[in-house]
């Protein structure tokens, strides 16, 4: 019996802690407030606390999905991925409260993007394992986002 790596899982663990060091070791004096860091580490702590609440056992699992069912309700009314929107608001505060440019833009490079590449590959499997449920719910909610204006199917046809 082999060992399944969950590459996208691991890539976003490797790219977000590598992410912390970087902004730590790497520190400069950005003309920032350390203190909009600290609180975007705050809010995005809160918003992962409360999003977790949401998702529950769904949240100890791999890519793949582990419920039974799609949850649609509480921060996933707003957003498709908002764990991972979480995160991004997260690692952006340690970056600023570090003054890290250098945390910056490996956080725009790496980290984000390891997020986006999970997050898509989620999208995959749960439309695979949800079908029609889960293209109704994705055309209502943004990715990261909330989703603004109007989407095809919410326009009547006269």
């Amino acid at each position: 019996m082999g060992i399944k790596i969950d590459l996208p899982s691991l890539l976003t663990v490797l790219s977000l802690t590598a992410n912390l060091f970087i902004g730590f070791l790497y520190r400069n004096e950005i003309p920032v407030s350390k203190d909009i860091g600290i609180l975007l580490v705050s809010f995005g702590g809160l918003f992962f606390v409360y999003t977790l609440l949401y998702l529950r056992r769904g949240f100890f699992g791999g890519t793949e999905p582990e419920l039974e069912f799609l949850i649609t309700d509480g921060p996933y009314r707003f957003c498709r991925h908002p764990l991972y929107l979480s995160f991004i608001i997260m690692i952006l505060g340690f970056d600023l409260a570090f003054r890290s440019v250098v945390g910056i833009i490996f956080t725009a490079t790496v980290s984000m993007p390891a997020l986006i590449y999970r997050a898509t590959v989620e999208d995959r499997l749960l439309r695979k394992e949800f079908g029609r449920e889960w293209d109704d719910y994705a055309n209502r909610v943004g990715f990261l986002f909330l989703k603004l204006g109007r989407s095809h199917r919410d326009e009547k046809v006269t």
